[in-house]
């Protein structure tokens, strides 16, 4: 199975405990990280905004309080999306989920003032497409992902911690693949500043950058003029 297809069908066997799973594996540390990384994309005070694997849609809605114009959620796993609609039913903030691939976003050159993405762009088959995608119909990128610690011991505690999680995560979701696979991709996938240095390669603006987050757990990365 292609990875593309692995991933979509996972995210929708697991979207109806998708934010509980969330919770468990980072004790609840993951709204902080999103509300900085929430706080970084609106330095660019932008009016319009486009969440990319928006999940169950609470990075969108929590932009939406801060843009008066069009904000939209997409995502690639429809169960994802169902999930997004159904909140958004009870939600006065007017956001706009559809199924979409980053790799191929349905909107024209720089349609949004900001685009964003959390824990999603690992997940992407070509990465390079897919952020050369979130700078086109942008004026501003920012990336939240799950990276290395630097500090070696800190990096093999917390992976190994992990680990521990898996059988926990197997129980709850009944797809403990879906958490071997989110600790794999965490491991492989590059960060800092080797991740800094693809965006480079992939867009055009000015300012690039990133943080570390919780010792480099996850980093919060921008690219914009």
């Amino acid at each position: 199975m292609a990875k593309a297809d692995f991933v979509r069908v996972m995210f929708n066997d697991i979207a109806h405990k998708y934010d509980l799973l969330n919770d468990i594996l980072s004790v609840g540390t993951h709204r902080l990280w999103k509300r900085k990384f929430i706080k970084f994309a609106l330095r660019q005070n932008p009016k319009t905004a486009l969440d990319c694997a928006t999940g169950t849609g609470d990075i969108a809605f929590k932009l939406k309080a801060s843009c008066p114009g069009q904000v939209v959620g997409i995502d690639f796993s429809p169960g994802m999306i169902d999930h997004a609609l159904e909140r958004a039913k009870a939600n006065p903030l007017p956001v706009e989920f559809k199924v979409a691939d980053i790799q191929k976003l349905p909107f024209s050159d720089k349609a949004f003032d900001v685009t964003t993405i959390s824990f999603g762009i690992r997940n992407v088959e070509n990465l390079e497409l897919g952020l050369r995608e979130l700078g086109r119909v942008s004026n501003g990128v920012f990336v939240l992902e799950f990276g290395q610690p630097k500090n070696r011991f800190f990096k093999s505690l917390y992976f190994g911690l992990l680990r521990l999680y898996v059988p926990i995560f197997g129980l709850i979701s009944k797809r403990k693949d879906a958490y071997e696979y989110l600790i794999a991709s965490s491991e492989a996938f590059p960060s800092a500043e080797t991740f800094v240095e693809i965006m480079r390669r992939n867009m055009t603006f000015k300012t690039f950058g990133h943080v570390p987050v919780f010792g480099g757990i996850a980093y919060i990365y921008y690219a914009h003029n």
